[in-house]
């Protein structure tokens, strides 16, 4: 870490003074002795000490310490060999010549050392053209004696000071020149311009921005500036005391200041204006005031203005007003689309962020396109614009300042206007988290890139185990092909589970439903969407699979991984084969309606023996609850309401459940309040347990509502109301478990109606809950049941929850459980 010059001096001052004082001889314990008297004049004899009077010895101590030795010790920079004249040794200093706000190149010129063939070599430099500083003042800050400053320089002396004087930033111009006189040494007359000193300064144009931010940047001093009552150089005296003797200690650099005295530059102190030259000159200042609004965001920003000869500045600042849209890549139709979704009004202006949130929108309104790759433009917006600010003096000294854009570079752009597959297409991955991929400004004109979306490829693995299958890996994917006229999408889905036979799982005396239970399970579909009639899928498919009622209470990985270790998948699993047709509209902008056909046979599946578990291997397998068996068909008529769900949520899947909600999406909740809810009607007839076929009815409603109080804090409320009228066993209701009351055992309590209230706060990654549930069977509601526990959050969805039942088998001892995956 670098240490301020002050810093510096006081630990080389202790340094020093640790040193010295180690070298010093130990104190005497005793008086010298004194000298001999002479023999022309004997010495009265001296009085003892115990003798003296107490102020005669106060008197004598003084003196001796008057007598002690005192000492002097001048330390130098260890970048010279040995002290030397201050500002002597110039070429040592060069190192710390550098100012990022100047260009050396740009302001000192050359210097000529060669005259009719001869080479001649300057030794004194005089200074010309100083208005506001004076010479005394300029000497002293690039090094120059003061004592002397006509005495014969060496030539590396001389450059350092010419560099110095280009560095400072308070010159516009350092023009040095020879001359010659009939006698005497070769002058080097440096003609100097100051930059101009600005008296006052007024803002013109500001809208969003604030005053202070441009006024900051203007007028922004370098590091490490000087202030006036420092002597502008870098020497440090102090006396100290040691052993009784007194001694100068001064620690000094041959270095001149790097940086001008601040009371020499206009500034801002306080928020208040301070008159002075400006640093840089005035289109330096301008130039970094532009570069910071341009960093900042404002990428069509542009800086104007105008200084008088009294110095008097005016700034207009042009925030950068957005002139128009342009769409490349699509025809016009289409283009149309593409400004509405984007939003980005002419005549507003634009910043860098508005272009992320536009491209944001575009995706998430007209997915079927995505952002061409413009990264090799030189005018892409995420490689920024430079743009730079000119003067023009006129004939009475006013100097006008501009911004001058960058002459944009002619190029030949292949758009791509048709569809294409191709294998590399099929497969690339395109990343669209840069902020503006896609857009490019021509002068205040936003061009917008866009193409045809390439065909979506996903492959999920499937990690399955159940208490009915064993372990069951299996691959699920889709492949979505899009319509760049976004007339019809469609969409392919297929899944594949293999259950492996290990251990020898078999079902209890019953080969022939082991073998049953082993079979392949494979799920087939397709649909389309079509967005002009609001159809968001239109599809069937065919299914021969195992299927279950839970997946509201638990996710596929958690009960999978439950399942693998301690045998408790808190599932119940049935054979499902059959076909189903669906159709769901957008009938809103965050409403979903839909209805779907059904027809299946249903076949129960039992446990598997013995348990293919990491833990519990002695214990009996999970219990698997029958189904009533035989053909059923029905009707699912639902409606679904998700707040701010992005147009892109992807609906539907081809694990389709009456209970559970056919978008999903990926809202965080710290964006703000978040309502989800939906609600199913079906209506079906199938085998009852009488024989004969009977009709059935089941209503289902979920509602859940995020409340964020603070960043990762917030309420989180879950409603949950099912039942019907001659329900088979597989539709049935029932209460306990996890997400569903808990505290209490699997399906604790079973019949024809359930409800279900839970509520949630969190706090960072500690949080509470607690659930609230009762059924109904045949005759009456059951007692309600309350289960309560906290929760520990390593995310949103990753947690640990602990659980404890509140009823008369309440124990000490809670359920725990880590989740991946939250379902509600």
């Amino acid at each position: 870490m670098l240490c301020p010059p002050r810093m510096n001096r006081f630990a080389l001052l202790f340094s020093i003074v640790s040193l010295v004082a180690s070298a010093q001889p130990a104190p005497q314990t005793t008086a010298p002795n004194p000298a001999p008297p002479t023999p022309a004049e004997p010495a009265p004899p001296a009085p003892s000490p115990e003798a003296a009077p107490p102020q005669a010895r106060d008197e004598a101590k003084k003196r001796d310490t008057a007598k002690e030795e005192s000492w002097s010790l001048t330390v130098i920079s260890d970048r010279d060999d040995k002290p030397s004249k201050k500002h002597e040794n110039l070429d040592a200093c060069e190192e710390d010549l550098r100012n990022d706000d100047v260009d050396e190149n740009a302001v000192l010129t050359p210097l000529q050392l060669n005259l009719g063939g001869r080479t001649l070599t300057p030794e004194v430099v005089e200074l010309h053209g100083l208005q506001r500083l004076t010479q005394a003042q300029v000497y002293t800050f690039i090094g120059t004696p003061l004592d002397d400053p006509q005495a014969p320089q060496k030539p590396q002396q001389l450059q350092a000071m010419l560099r110095r004087l280009a560095l400072t930033g308070l010159f516009t111009r350092v023009e040095p020149r020879l001359r010659v006189p009939e006698q005497g040494p070769v002058v080097l007359e440096v003609h100097l311009e100051e930059n101009p000193v600005v008296t006052s300064v007024e803002l013109k144009g500001l809208r969003d921005i604030e005053d202070d931010e441009i006024l900051d940047e203007l007028f922004r001093l370098p590091h490490r500036i000087i202030d006036e009552d420092e002597d502008g150089d870098d020497d440090f005296v102090a006396t100290v005391r040691m052993n009784g003797a007194r001694g100068v200690l001064t620690v000094s650099t041959p270095c001149p200041p790097q940086r001008p005295p601040k009371e020499w530059l206009a500034r801002m102190d306080k928020g208040v204006f301070v008159p002075g030259l400006i640093q840089g000159g005035v289109e330096g200042a301008m130039q970094r005031a532009l570069n910071g609004l341009r960093t900042s965001g404002y990428l069509l920003a542009r800086l104007s203005g105008t200084l008088s000869p009294t110095g008097q500045l005016i700034v207009v600042v042009d925030e950068g007003q957005l002139e128009s849209v342009d769409v490349v890549g699509v025809d016009g139709s289409v283009a149309a689309r593409v400004r509405d979704a984007m939003d980005l009004k002419p005549g507003t202006v634009f910043l860098r962020s508005d272009a992320r949130r536009a491209m944001e929108r575009l995706e998430s309104r007209l997915p079927f396109l995505e952002a061409a790759s413009v990264s090799s433009d030189p005018d892409d917006i995420s490689r920024g614009r430079e743009a730079r600010v000119v003067t023009e003096r006129a004939e009475d000294g006013t100097r006008h300042f501009q911004t001058q854009e960058p002459k944009r570079k002619e190029r030949r752009r292949r758009e791509q206007y048709e569809f294409e597959l191709s294998w590399r297409e099929l497969f690339a991955e395109w990343n669209n988290e840069e902020d503006g991929r896609g857009i490019t400004l021509d002068g205040r004109r936003l061009v917008v890139h866009v193409r045809p979306r390439s065909p979506d490829v996903d492959v999920d693995f499937i990690p399955l185990h159940t208490q009915v299958t064993g372990l069951a890996p299996g691959l699920a994917g889709s492949f979505r092909i899009w319509d760049v006229k976004d007339r019809l999408h469609t969409t392919l889905d297929a899944a594949l589970i293999l259950p492996l036979r290990l251990k020898g799982q078999h079902v209890a005396d019953d080969p022939d439903a082991t073998k049953r239970q082993r079979r392949i399970n494979l799920l087939v579909g397709a649909k389309v969407e079509i967005p002009s009639v609001g159809l968001v899928e239109l599809g069937a498919q065919a299914h021969d699979f195992t299927d279950t009622m839970d997946r509201w209470r638990m996710s596929d990985i958690d009960s999978s991984i439950y399942s693998a270790l301690i045998n408790r998948p808190d599932r119940d699993y049935f054979r499902r084969k059959g076909l189903a047709a669906f159709a769901t509209f957008r009938i809103a902008e965050d409403w979903l309606a839909g209805v779907e056909y059904r027809s299946d046979r249903y076949t129960t599946m039992k446990s598997l023996t013995p348990p293919l578990t990491l833990f519990r291997r002695d214990s009996p397998p999970f219990p698997n609850a029958p189904v009533d068996e035989g053909r059923f068909q029905s009707v699912i008529a639902r409606v679904e309401y998700t707040s701010s769900t992005p147009r892109n949520t992807k609906v539907g899947s081809l694990f389709r459940s009456p209970e559970t909600a056919l978008a999903d999406p990926d809202v965080d909740w710290n964006d703000g309040p978040f309502l989800h809810g939906f609600a199913t009607l079906e209506v079906g007839e199938g085998p009852a347990v009488t024989g004969p076929d009977q009709r059935f009815w089941k209503l289902v409603s979920d509602l859940s509502l995020v409340v964020p109080t603070g960043w990762n804090e917030g309420l989180r409320l879950r409603l949950r109301g099912a039942g019907g009228d001659n329900l088979p066993e597989q539709k049935r209701e029932a209460l306990g478990g996890w997400s569903a009351l808990r505290g209490f055992g699997f399906k604790e309590f079973r019949g024809d109606v359930s409800v279900l209230a839970t509520a949630e706060y969190r706090w960072h990654v500690f949080g509470v809950f607690a659930d609230l549930g009762t059924v109904r069977d045949a005759k009456k509601w059951g007692d309600a049941q309350l289960g309560v526990g906290g929760t520990f959050h390593f995310s949103d969805e990753v947690r640990v929850d602990v659980a404890w039942r509140t009823d008369e088998k309440a124990t000490s001892t809670p359920e725990a459980r880590l989740f991946f995956v939250r379902t509600f």
